[in-house]
């Protein structure tokens, strides 16, 4: 795949802009989590997401590099049981299996 043409150095304010937006994400999500605010979580997450991606063709790269990327991480995580997320709960194998179904 061929990469994505972006001039990082005009870009720059709003690679900037994205990444602190990032930060601030991530503070929703403590306060969040301390008020128990279940919209509040999931609005801060999704938040992340979107600007993960946002931030990553800013950067200059395309969308699904960031996806086989991911995809390679999470499977590493899952072999190396990170935080016993796969052996106390199987949470890497769910999510794996979220983001590439297998067919039948």
């Amino acid at each position: 795949m061929e990469p994505v043409a972006v001039d990082v150095v005009k870009c720059s304010k709003a690679i900037e802009e994205l990444k602190v937006e990032l930060l601030k994400a991530q503070w929703m999500i403590q306060q969040s989590t301390l008020k128990a605010s279940e919209n509040e979580i999931l609005d801060s997450m999704a938040t992340i997401v979107g600007l993960s991606y946002l931030l990553t063709r800013r950067l200059g790269f395309d969308y699904s590099r960031l996806d086989r990327v991911l995809y390679k991480q999470l499977a590493q995580w899952q072999k190396e049981d990170l935080y016993a997320l796969e052996s106390e709960w199987g949470d890497l194998s769910l999510l794996l299996s979220y983001l590439a179904p297998e067919e039948d």
